[in-house]
């Protein structure tokens, strides 16, 4: 059972399909409006309350509401949402007045890697920034690309790509006409192996922050 505090959530027609198709009376989605919003947890009998009922687990993996971390709070950056404002152009940030943390574009890994360019290109392109706002000119606004991978299955992934650039409003806005949602199937030996594209980031970002 998966009791979640919103009523849509991203590739979610994808993520169903292949549900129905894998997983066939076994998986139950409790969105906001039937009462899927955790409102509390009693940890020593496994209980989840909602505003509609109590749900028992033998083992429940809660993931409380996202934000920034406390130090954003102590600095003052963080805003009402929990999140910090920024400058869709720099992604420095910003405070609230100026700002929004409104985006279209999805909290992936693929969006984490879009803000910094692979190593040999970051001192260039943040230098150039730097001495173009020092001169009092606009930095160049990026157009970002993202990709988010799911695995649903060893070897049956899901995918969503857009395109992402600041909108008038202040905002990372979606540029239209390239969205693209895709099932990825592939065999077994595949997905373990180079050939599968979510695997292939995410050993890509990991080498690029460790090393």
């Amino acid at each position: 059972m998966i009791l979640d505090a919103k009523d849509a959530f991203s590739k979610q027609r994808l993520f169903q399909a292949a549900w129905a198709e894998l997983y066939p009376g076994l998986l139950e989605w409790v969105p906001l409006s039937k009462g899927g919003a955790v409102t509390s947890v009693d940890a020593a009998t496994r209980t989840l309350m909602t505003d509609f009922g109590r749900h028992q687990a033998k083992v429940a993996n809660v993931i409380p509401p996202q934000k920034a971390g406390r130090i954003a709070d102590v600095a003052g950056v963080a805003d009402g949402t929990g999140w910090c404002p920024i400058d869709p152009v720099t992604f420095r940030v910003e405070a609230a007045a100026r700002a929004s943390t409104s985006s279209a574009m999805p909290p992936s890994p693929g969006r984490c890697r879009s803000r910094h360019l692979p190593p040999t290109r970051r001192p260039r392109r943040a230098s150039a920034a730097v001495a173009r706002l020092l001169m009092g000119a606009t930095p160049s606004g990026p157009k970002l690309i993202n990709t988010c991978y799911s695995l649903v299955a060893p070897d049956y992934g899901i995918s969503v790509a857009g395109v992402y650039q600041p909108s008038a409003s202040g905002q990372l806005a979606e540029v239209a006409g390239f969205r693209r949602r895709q099932p990825r199937r592939r065999a077994a030996r595949d997905a373990r192996g180079r050939g599968s594209p979510g695997r292939g980031l995410f050993r890509t970002i990991t080498d690029e922050t460790f090393g």
